[in-house]
């Protein structure tokens, strides 16, 4: 008896392309401001909001960036990337991107929390967590919808 070929029910259009590689890496990210200081007030979060969300580089792209009103010290990112771009490359760009463009721009606002003339931002630690094309609507919906 010939064996039948398995067929997956996978849509080919939601996967990037290389001249090498086809992919569709996505993480979920959880930051959190250095010691735990609760300077993402809604000034900073919409600048941080907006400059993530319109920031699209060659190597990745935040999709999602949500913040949870209670407790204003940490943000969620979905984020799409390249297989050559590891979580620590994209959490290291993120952390210069802060620096360089949400600091400079709230500069009183941050100030407020943090003392001395070198910019802090988030703590080293971070989490990440991959999501795989069957949980990602629930990913999409627990930072869409936090309690």
């Amino acid at each position: 008896m010939k064996a039948l070929p398995i067929r997956y029910n996978i849509n080919m259009d939601t996967y990037n392309t290389t001249s090498y590689a086809k992919f569709r890496l996505k993480y979920h990210m959880l930051l959190v401001t250095k010691y735990r200081k609760n300077c993402l007030s809604p000034i900073v979060r919409n600048t941080i909001r907006y400059d993530f969300e319109c920031s699209k580089t060659n190597d990745f792209t935040i999709e999602i960036c949500e913040f949870d009103d209670s407790k204003p010290n940490h943000v969620h990112l979905l984020i799409q990337t390249k297989p050559h771009i590891s979580s620590s490359q994209v959490v290291s760009r993120i952390n210069q991107y802060y620096i360089t463009y949400v600091w400079k721009d709230n500069r009183e606002e941050i100030s407020l929390h943090y003392w001395g003339n070198r910019y802090k931002s988030w703590t080293r630690g971070y989490f990440v967590c991959t999501v795989g094309q069957t949980s990602e609507d629930t990913i999409r919906h627990y930072i869409e919808n936090q309690d």
